[in-house]
């Protein structure tokens, strides 16, 4: 890829964005690279959500009003159904605003000025990941991979009838004073579900019901966003995620390309708890399956005081003990993970990852990426048809990194 803007002027919008962002501020660089859209962001918070408004301005349009119409639509009842969704959106963020970092925040005001997009509408956009989705994760390394390399599959999981697949942006983010991150995401959206930062750190999650829950906290896009920007190993990953003013369950995994390790992290409200591989914590859980040098979720918790507060899964707050896990969640995306593992351990390379992301993905896959540090694969789904059953397109995550400067 070469500096400066490196994109087709035929992408919509872009030509006049370009002469804007250049008679205000430093633009964005704009790239394609094996099918995939790159964009690059550098700068303050405020220049970060300009840059990536100007640049993607109609798309931004389009995908807001693509997402936030699909919800709206659900009541199938003229202007009631956009007002109550509208209502259902609001009321989670103004109670999350308060612990929304400033800088995101800041960051949403550029995007909004850049875009022309409503700063309200972006709010409600960035209020959605919190309410619902469900995804899977694993990592491994070590015995379980052909030579040790680690490697970190994150399905994306959601409502693919909503769209935003039809917005994927892979963008470099070198934030002033913090450090430089990929976001696998989409037009329109500055808050992470699946990234990597410049010390071969990645993240992912799972949606993990339960009703340990609030809005009153930093939203899971922001929190995973932190751990980018501030995070170098994953002991500090895991301590940020939990001193977080946490919201929803989520359980998440974090691998360290260079150290050649992950944990996955559980979460509520007001619990945490982190696993090794092979941790001793999940020996004694009929339901677990632990494996030397692997770690892999869905949505079921193994830690005991998590598992008694989920709806998760099957789960059953209200009835004492644990309820076994039931539901295509564990079934299929727990348990395929594990029967993939197994079945190729000490084997384990990028092409037999993506065969076990394609295994477990549900109708709802919108996104699967495939981390072999420097390299990436990525595919996003295509209308109806899931990310996973699509093509994956590579990258090198650790060339991204190199400054165009």
């Amino acid at each position: 890829m070469t500096n400066g803007v490196r994109a087709s002027l035929l992408i919509p919008g872009l030509l006049l964005s370009l002469v804007s962002c250049l008679l205000s501020q430093p633009c964005a660089a704009v790239a394609s690279d094996d099918g995939l859209r790159i964009v690059e962001l550098s700068g303050t918070p405020y220049e970060l959500g300009r840059q990536h408004g100007d640049a993607l301005r109609e798309e931004v349009r389009a995908s807001v009003a693509q997402v936030l119409g699909f919800f709206r639509g659900y009541l199938k009842v003229p202007w009631a159904g956009g007002l109550a969704v509208n209502w259902w959106l609001d009321r989670a963020w103004a109670q999350a605003v308060p612990f929304v970092p400033a800088d995101a925040l800041e960051e949403l005001r550029g995007l909004a000025d850049g875009s022309g997009v409503p700063l309200r509408e972006l709010f409600r956009l960035h209020a959605i990941p919190d309410r619902t989705y469900s995804c899977s994760n694993f990592a491994a390394w070590g015995r379980a991979t052909a030579g040790g390399r680690l490697i970190h599959v994150r399905n994306l999981d959601w409502n693919i009838g909503a769209g935003i697949q039809r917005f994927p942006v892979v963008f470099v983010v070198r934030p002033s004073g913090k450090r430089a991150f990929v976001n696998v995401g989409w037009a329109g959206f500055i808050g992470v579900l699946t990234g990597a930062n410049d010390a071969g750190l990645s993240i992912g999650q799972i949606g993990a019901e339960t009703v340990d829950a609030t809005f009153r906290g930093e939203p899971m896009v922001f929190v995973m966003r932190r751990v980018l920007e501030e995070a170098g190993t994953v002991d500090e990953a895991a301590s940020l995620i939990r001193q977080a003013r946490r919201t929803v369950g989520v359980n998440y995994v974090v691998a360290d390309a260079r150290a050649k390790r992950a944990v996955a992290i559980e979460t509520t409200r007001r619990h945490v708890r982190v696993f090794e591989a092979d941790d001793p914590g999940e020996r004694g859980v009929a339901y677990a399956r632990p494996m030397a040098d692997a770690v892999f979720r869905a949505d079921t918790a193994m830690d005991p005081d998590i598992r008694e507060r989920q709806t998760a899964s099957g789960g059953d707050p209200r009835r004492a003990g644990l309820e076994a896990p039931s539901g295509s969640a564990y079934e299929v995306r727990y348990l395929g993970q594990a029967a993939g593992l197994h079945a190729r351990f000490g084997a384990l390379d990028a092409a037999a990852a993506r065969e076990i992301a394609q295994a477990v993905a549900p109708s709802s896959n919108i996104q699967s990426v495939v981390f072999a540090w420097p390299k990436a694969w990525i595919a996003n789904a295509n209308g109806t048809t899931p990310a996973a059953q699509t093509t994956y397109y590579h990258l090198n995550v650790e060339e991204l990194f190199v400054s165009p400067d």
